[in-house]
């Protein structure tokens, strides 16, 4: 990915503390908002345990994600509390609470216009 558009779209993930997660899957299509972290191009959600979201990522790790001025497209994954090896102080306790660790690898972030409607850019997210 050229290097302008991988600082864009750090740039555009880091400004947000909350975003909405979506899931699809046998517990049908499920919509919730939550605390996330970005760290590089890598975002960390807090799901509770309870939560039908962790149900469908089982069957189809595919999820989107919505911020104010952000759609991001990636696959997620959950994360076993005994490899939490990450320096993830961007959380607050509280929210840890009964909560589980997603980690989100986007493979596209739309940036949405401040004013009007529609996306500024799109960017695809290649992995390395």
């Amino acid at each position: 990915m050229l290097d302008y558009a991988r600082q864009r779209a750090i740039q555009a993930l880091k400004v947000y503390r909350r975003a909405v997660l979506v899931t699809s899957g046998p517990a049908r299509v499920q919509v919730s908002e939550g605390p996330c972290a970005a760290i590089d191009l890598k975002l960390y959600l807090l799901v509770p345990q309870t939560s039908d979201h962790l149900f469908n990522l089982e069957y189809d790790p595919s999820i989107t994600l919505l911020a104010a001025n952000w759609v991001l497209k990636g696959t997620a994954r959950i994360i076993p509390p005994n490899v939490l090896n990450l320096e993830l102080g961007l959380f607050q306790v509280s929210e840890e609470e009964g909560c589980i660790l997603v980690q989100v690898d986007p493979s596209q972030v739309q940036i949405r216009r401040e004013q009007g409607w529609g996306n500024l850019e799109t960017i695809e997210v290649i992995s390395s």
